[in-house]
């Protein structure tokens, strides 16, 4: 999973310091998307089993902190704030499946938008079973730490909200006519980073120009490229982030205390 968490560095790292960032001379402003990393889902996983055995200890235990970390732009290097951002892009592994896709979290249209290289009947159900744990748990996290407020989203107002309540799941739409990768093949992780590149550029996911080996060739040249460049000028990446307030200990009736 680390070269998928690199790939998607570098693409959250070109979205908030790129030629087209407003991050240095308008901070204040949105970004067109940001990422997470592997791990974000395994919370995802956990926050969800804890949910379905109990709603109200999600909140009572706390255990929804480490998932506000990431929302509120702590957790990696060059991540920024969810408010400031228009698409969230969520790399998963479909355990079950062994497959990589790519969910795209769009607060303005309250979707997960659903890019997947290979599509199957049997397929299907294991797919959706893991972003509905997303579309799920997210919007119960965006309340508690306030995210509708600092996105300016007013929910009596705002076409795709107004109909809904702010805990309620988000809409999943999977996307149609995508390049597919061979049933045989395993080039899943790849088509999954080329969905993300292209939809960080604006460009048509073109099926002719999805050649899984020139794409990992690409990607590797691109990254060697990159880091010998920082070697010669002496660069040191900057990770400045926002900075993150102390974390107020609670302890709550499924907290245990231990004396030592």
């Amino acid at each position: 999973m680390q070269h998928i968490d690199v790939c998607f560095y570098y693409l959250r790292k070109k979205s908030k310091y790129g030629p087209n960032s407003l991050y240095k001379n308008e901070p204040n402003k949105s970004y067109k998307y940001s990422t997470v990393d592997c791990n974000f889902m395994n919370l995802i996983r956990s926050l969800n089993d804890v949910y379905s055995m109990d709603s109200q200890n999600l909140k009572d235990g706390g255990q929804e902190h480490h998932l506000m970390e990431y929302i509120n732009g702590f957790c990696m290097h060059a991540a920024v704030p969810w408010n400031t951002a228009e698409d969230i892009f969520i790399p998963i592994n479909i355990k079950e499946k062994h497959h990589w896709v790519l969910p795209v979290l769009s607060f303005l249209e309250r979707c997960i938008f659903l890019y997947d290289s290979y599509e199957s009947s049997g397929h299907y159900a294991a797919v959706l079973a893991e972003i509905e744990k997303i579309a799920k748990i997210i919007p119960l996290c965006l309340q508690a730490c306030d995210f509708y407020v600092k996105k300016g989203i007013d929910h009596q107002s705002h076409p795709r909200y107004k109909d809904k309540e702010s805990s309620d799941m988000f809409d999943v739409l999977f996307q149609d006519d995508l390049p597919q990768q061979p049933s045989e093949s395993v080039d899943c992780g790849v088509f999954m980073v080329m969905y993300a590149e292209c939809l960080f550029y604006g460009h048509k996911v073109i099926a002719s120009e999805f050649e899984p080996n020139a794409l990992r060739t690409r990607y590797a040249a691109l990254l060697w490229n990159y880091g010998i460049r920082k070697q010669e000028e002496n660069a040191i990446s900057d990770v400045k982030a926002p900075v993150r307030p102390a974390r107020q200990s609670r302890i709550t009736s499924v907290t245990e205390v231990v004396d030592v």
